[in-house]
């Protein structure tokens, strides 16, 4: 049985918490007895208790008065027709109620298991690694590489990390490029040959370079370079807009050179004011500007001490 309507915004007192907590814990005894009978009784019990808004918990929805009961067609095997299917709270995608088995709606065991991505069974895994009906804690295998090892399973199984995602390894059978950087932060320049499948840093890291960086990973501006000549590929580079990489502008920790580079490093600060600086020059610097953002010191203290 479902039931649709209209949902809005109730607050969620510490009176509604003890119903909810009570009514949840009818729905989970509900779901192992499955008749019918026992659907209205509940129906009935909980109605007395509580509004619909109550039973779905933290989220606080309520009902409006567009309630009406359908069923779902049946299906050609279905042993009960009409039988109930829950509560359906449409593009929320939850179902309460009897009608959920352990394989989707209606108890349809058709649907294949996820295919597994280790390379022993259970029993295989007992059999090695829980002998004498215990696991040692600190137990090296590779289901928990991805906790220890940098580079997870492919380490644990003798690959490398982090090939061919341009932080690991060359294939070797890619094209070569010379990239010059103007490193302005040490008054250096230094030179070095980076394979079309490796970030610029990475490469020159591994060459005995030092390059500026933070996060390694595109999203901060720390290893900011202006492209003064050739093109460098920098799809995961989200911490610079499309506009300042077509202006030349572009990340080390995760560039690939395309061709020969002569680069040159940019502090942060350029990067900054040309991606935010003339919105918050009009948006925060201008009172009488009628879109101006009123400042909150409260919320800056919070953003403050979260960082």
């Amino acid at each position: 049985m479902l039931l649709k309507g209209s949902l809005q915004a109730k607050p969620f007192s510490a009176a509604s918490t003890s119903r909810v907590q009570t009514s949840q814990r009818m729905l989970v005894r509900l779901s192992a007895q499955k008749t019918e009978n026992e659907l209205d009784v509940l129906k009935k019990k909980l109605g007395e208790m509580a509004d619909m808004g109550d039973l779905l918990g933290p989220i606080g929805l309520t009902y409006g008065e567009e309630v009406k009961t359908v069923r779902r067609p049946k299906k050609a095997d279905a042993s009960k027709e009409g039988a109930p299917l829950g509560v359906d709270l449409g593009p929320i995608g939850l179902s309460y109620g009897a009608s959920m088995g352990p394989s989707g709606p209606a108890g349809d065991d058709t649907a294949p298991p996820a295919p597994s991505i280790h390379s022993m069974t259970t029993e295989e895994w007992r059999a090695k690694y829980e002998k004498d009906g215990t696991i040692d804690l600190w137990v090296e295998e590779e289901f928990n590489s991805g906790s220890r090892l940098v580079g997870g399973r492919a380490v644990y199984k003798g690959g490398v990390y982090g090939f061919r995602t341009g932080e690991g390894p060359s294939a070797g059978n890619v094209a070569k490029h010379t990239v010059k950087i103007t490193n302005h932060y040490a008054n250096q320049v230094v030179e070095v040959e980076v394979p079309e499948d490796r970030y610029v840093m990475w490469e020159a890291e591994d060459n005995g370079l030092e390059l500026p960086y933070a996060c390694r990973m595109g999203c901060c501006t720390a290893c900011a370079v202006r492209i003064k000549e050739g093109e460098m590929y920098q799809p995961e580079a989200l911490g610079i807009s499309e506009e300042l990489k077509e202006q030349g502008y572009a990340l080390m920790c995760v560039g690939y050179p395309l061709t020969d580079l002569v680069l040159e490093t940019v502090s942060e600060d350029e990067i900054y004011e040309l991606q935010f600086g003339k919105y918050f020059e009009e948006q925060a610097l201008d009172p009488n500007n009628p879109e101006s953002i009123e400042r909150d010191d409260y919320a800056l203290s919070i953003a403050n001490m979260d960082e």
